[in-house]
């Protein structure tokens, strides 16, 4: 039973650690330059693992590159909306005006329909990596917050708060020495699927034009791809393999998180 919950800690972790290497060591990969050109629209074959593109690139060589790229902007955004969701989360836990005000914010961009606020904001400041990190992170947050608000709630009704508040330790330094560091658990499993969540995010809206041309991420290349006649040139592989690497990237973050969960639940039962 014990090795059956270790299966998708290592399926995780193996999944991981080859896109992370992919990322920082693209030339034990592939031998080309992601610059480099040669005939348009050749076959997978002859050098080239699954073809080449309308720019002569290879294929193979641009997924590779393209992991650094897509981990970044997953990573930060996850990042970001962790943090975000932590302040505010805990913020909305507060008894009084402070509290009424986050948990209405809260309640705010519940109702926001995420990727269509994202599609419209993004057509006004325009692609790039920062901005694509920057609107990930301010409408994905809310799912963190909740967590983080619940289980605050929760330490407020523990024997160790009560003992804090009645010695007459201030709010935040029982937020910054008591709350916090018991959230650590939370934190770092919403920050698992939160890569996750990000990763397909930027995904979708770089597929749909708003990513970074100069940094193209794995959804960018299925737009190229798109665009650019890979379905009349019957170039499939330049359309399912970056979608297959989404995939198993975020299965990745996944299976990790799944693990992590079930640790939990081993010890609650204990």
């Amino acid at each position: 039973m014990h090795r059956r919950k270790l299966i998708p800690l290592l399926a995780g972790v193996i999944l991981l650690g080859l896109f992370t290497a992919a990322a920082i060591c693209p030339r034990l990969f592939t031998a080309y330059g992601p610059k480099e050109a040669f005939s348009a629209w050749q076959a997978p074959g002859n050098g080239h693992l699954l073809g080449t593109n309308a720019l002569g690139y290879d294929i193979f060589t641009e997924v590779v590159y393209g992991t650094a790229d897509t981990l970044v902007i997953g990573l930060a955004s996850s990042i970001l909306t962790m943090l975000l969701g932590t302040v505010i989360g805990t913020l909305a836990a507060a008894d009084g005006p402070v509290g009424g005000l986050f948990n209405g914010l809260i309640n705010v961009f519940m109702l926001l329909p995420r990727l269509i606020s994202l599609i419209v904001i993004a057509a006004f400041v325009g692609s790039g990596r920062i901005h694509l990190i920057l609107l990930i992170a301010a409408f994905g947050w809310v799912g963190t917050a909740r967590a983080v608000r619940a289980q605050v709630q929760h330490l407020h009704t523990q024997p160790f708060i009560e003992a804090c508040t009645v010695q007459g330790f201030s709010r935040l330094h029982i937020a910054v020495h008591h709350i916090v560091p018991n959230l650590w658990e939370l934190l770092l499993s919403r920050f698992l699927l939160g890569v996750n969540s990000c990763i397909m995010m930027e995904s979708t809206l770089s597929f749909l034009g708003f990513g970074d041309l100069y940094h193209p991420t794995w959804g960018t290349m299925i737009n190229f791809a798109y665009k650019r006649g890979a379905f009349l040139r019957q170039a499939y592989a330049y359309l399912l393999v970056p979608g297959l690497c989404i995939m198993l990237l975020s299965m990745a973050f996944y299976l990790i998180s799944l693990w992590m969960d079930a640790g939990r639940e081993t010890i609650r039962e204990q």
